[in-house]
């Protein structure tokens, strides 16, 4: 081979063309997972830690139960709270939401307007929200105005034998303000209990739920409502607020309510 036809030579254009070309692919394909597949990787772990959060929520609401309808005085239960912040107010809000139970058109003495409070879950993106309010587990989407659904129902019934209705209201303060990331241990006690017992034969009994419009579960508590065993009647609302009346065989009213008060996160 002569000098001239060595520099001539192409084969190592060829290589490096080669090298561009595969170059170029494997940044395509880097560009293709960073542009849709570690979104929805992502997507994937908030489902996944807002799942598991729902069951955490079950396992405190069966803590309460033991709390309130077991006599427990004193529950602990570790939890992992990933891809969001859990907490609870010190005390509930003064205003909304609340529940209101009227016989006659009238508050029932010694039965005034019940402010539940409750445990919150905030998912990162802050779009998600899981709580407890009054016994139920609800979940929520910001982005999703006014939609709400119950995912773990409270203990009311009816009891058709004895035409006896029960209601149950637990409300949830802490020691103070709690907010917690990744492993904690949350600690409860029931401080109190009440009972109310009411004869409400021949009268209207209705029950009110106003919801906080900030933090509108009104949705889930007028599906919960509806149920045909508790055997209610729609009365009035809005996209806030969902009154119902008792059934006209109701003949006893039973209110028992309990607070618990949240000792840690």
């Amino acid at each position: 081979m002569g000098r001239q036809d060595y520099f001539k030579d192409e084969w190592a254009v060829s290589e490096t063309v080669g090298f561009i070309i595969i170059f170029g692919i494997v940044m395509a394909g880097i560009g293709l997972v960073t542009l849709y597949g570690y979104p929805a990787l992502l997507n994937q772990q908030t489902e996944a830690n807002i799942r598991n959060m729902e069951k955490s929520m079950i396992v405190l609401q069966s803590d309460m139960n033991s709390l309130t309808f077991k006599n427990v005085p004193f529950q602990e239960t570790t939890l992992q709270v990933a891809g969001g912040t859990f907490m609870v107010s010190k005390e509930p809000n003064p205003l909304k939401p609340y529940f209101e139970v009227t016989k006659g058109g009238f508050q029932i003495p010694g039965v005034p307007k019940f402010y539940p409070g409750e445990l919150k879950f905030i998912s990162e993106d802050g779009d998600a929200v899981i709580v407890t309010e009054n016994g139920a587990i609800h979940k929520r989407y910001y982005s999703s105005a006014g939609g709400s659904v119950m995912i773990s129902e409270p203990r009311w019934f009816y009891d058709e034998p004895t035409q006896t209705f029960v209601m149950s209201f637990l409300r949830i303060n802490a020691s103070r303000d709690f907010a917690q990331t990744g492993i904690g241990t949350v600690s409860m006690k029931n401080v109190n209990s009440e009972e109310h017992i009411e004869d409400v034969t021949g009268s209207t009994v209705r029950i009110e739920y106003r919801a906080n419009p900030d933090d509108n579960y009104n949705i889930a508590w007028k599906n919960y409502f509806d149920k045909s065993d508790l055997k209610m009647t729609y009365d009035s609302g809005d996209g806030f607020y969902s009154k119902y009346k008792l059934d006209p065989s109701v003949k006893r009213l039973v209110i028992k309510t309990y607070y618990i008060t949240v000792l840690s996160l």
